[in-house]
């Protein structure tokens, strides 16, 4: 586990939680690349940034309005990727996921995201 990328995608996922948490999800899904694909615990898969956008907005609504990312391992797969494994808490509810991380023009972003 690089202890740079666990710092790296640990700030990305507060700055995540700080903005989704409040309200600001526009700003939240800034995190994932153009390209970027959310397999969600709704067994649905959502792409690109109005897909994802709103998903998120849709959880919102539906009550959850407060998440709890936790970084459990990071693996850095080159100097352009990286895979984190961790669990989230959303309100009362909790999971685990797996995010493929991108490096592109210097700023890492979400490629891939599943969760449970």
């Amino acid at each position: 586990m690089s202890n740079q990328g666990l710092e790296v995608v640990s700030k990305l996922n507060n700055e995540f939680e700080k903005l989704y948490n409040a309200g600001n999800v526009h700003e939240a899904c800034q995190t994932y690349l153009s390209d970027a694909k959310v397999f969600a615990n709704d067994k649905q898969v959502y792409e690109g940034p109005s897909q994802i956008e709103k998903y998120y907005q849709n959880a919102r609504s539906s009550g959850n309005t407060h998440v709890k990312l936790e970084v459990n391992k990071v693996i850095q797969c080159g100097q352009d990727y990286m895979v984190e494994l961790s669990s989230y808490k959303l309100n009362n509810d909790h999971g685990n996921y797996v995010v493929t991380w991108k490096k592109e023009n210097d700023k890492w972003k979400k490629l891939v995201d599943i969760f449970n």
